[in-house]
Order: C-alpha cells, then structure tokens, then sequence
C-alpha cells in the first residue's frame, strides 16, 4: 500500500528496512548523553510489562496523511501514559532538523514541530495510535477493503527506542525491548 501511495514521487514516505512502520508510544527530544539514563528507567518499567493486542480501527486521511487507526484499548493507553511520564524527566527543549537521522533526506520542518509539540498536542487525552502508510494528493476518501480476509490485528510485543527521520519514521534502532505474553481482545 506504502509503494502505491508514493507512486513516482521522490519525496514521497517509503517504509522499508530503514523506514519502519510502527504506533508511536512518545516522541520527544532527548539529549544523547541522558539516553543511557532513559534505557535504564525504560527497563524498570518494561521488565514485566505484557505484550499489547493491537486492532486496525479502520482507515483515515488527515490533511493527505493516510493512517490506519488502531483501536485505543486500555491497554494500550496505559503503556502510552507510563512511557510519557517516564520520559519527562529527559525531555530536552532543544532540538531541531539535526537530531534526525536525515541520510540525504529533507528533514521537513513539520516533523521537528511534531515532536516539539508531541507532549501537549498528540499524547495522553489527545493520543491517538495509528500506523503511517503514506500520503496522498486524493481529496476522497481511501477506504481499505478488510471484510475479505478479516479484522487486522496484531500482538505488539516489542518497544523501541527508534533515532527519527523525516516524516517522523523510525530509522535507527537505539535499544529495544521484548514485552511478555500478548493477551487477546
């Protein structure tokens, strides 16, 4: 789906091996002398964490983003909510283009203001997990067809730690954890 939305564009999102498609849990600027200090704090709390059931909600275009939304369980909230608390203490309010891995790409000024402002525009009350596909120019509607093969669902058992690149994807993995057994719907 990713490759039909980026059609020709060269500055279109491709997701491949170092474009990851993921549901962000926090996004935020964290120096890198303090990221030793954050793994620690992270492995407190995911040591014992279960894994998350993830649902596809369904599909949506926001202002030419095309996003499967995921079903905001309880669950899921709640690893959403301990994530961003534990972080605040590393939050640094600097950052810019610079602390993205750019590798020949255009760090688009909206993706540092995304996650300048993740913490009181996009998380706790204003949380809504989605996975990116692609962007689109189509005024209408895209509709993905599940109905054929079912509910797409997942068992999310892994947490990273992911240096970000343009479009706020998930380019370098910095440290990433393992969670326990996924519990169903």
């Amino acid at each position: 789906m990713n490759r039909v939305f980026a059609g020709q564009r060269p500055d279109a999102l491709r997701l491949d091996d170092t474009h990851l498609a993921h549901v962000t849990l926090a996004q935020q600027f964290v120096e890198r002398a303090r990221l030793e200090d954050l793994f620690a704090e992270l492995d407190r709390i995911l040591r014992h964490e279960p894994g998350i059931f993830l649902r596809v909600a369904g599909t949506v275009v926001d202002r030419g983003t095309v996003l499967f939304t995921i079903e905001r369980t309880p669950d899921l909230h709640r690893l959403h909510e301990q994530i961003m608390d534990a972080l605040e203490p590393f939050e640094s309010p600097d950052g810019g283009a610079a602390a993205f891995q750019a590798d020949g790409e255009r760090i688009r000024p909206q993706d540092v203001a995304w996650v300048r402002n993740y913490r009181e525009e996009a998380a706790y009350l204003h949380y809504r997990p989605h996975v990116t596909i692609g962007h689109t120019d189509q005024a209408r509607a895209v509709t993905i067809e599940t109905s054929a093969v079912g509910p797409i669902e997942a068992q999310g058992d892994r947490v990273a730690v992911c240096r970000l690149g343009r479009f706020c994807t998930c380019r370098a993995v910095l440290r990433e954890w393992r969670l326990g057994a996924v519990a169903g719907p």
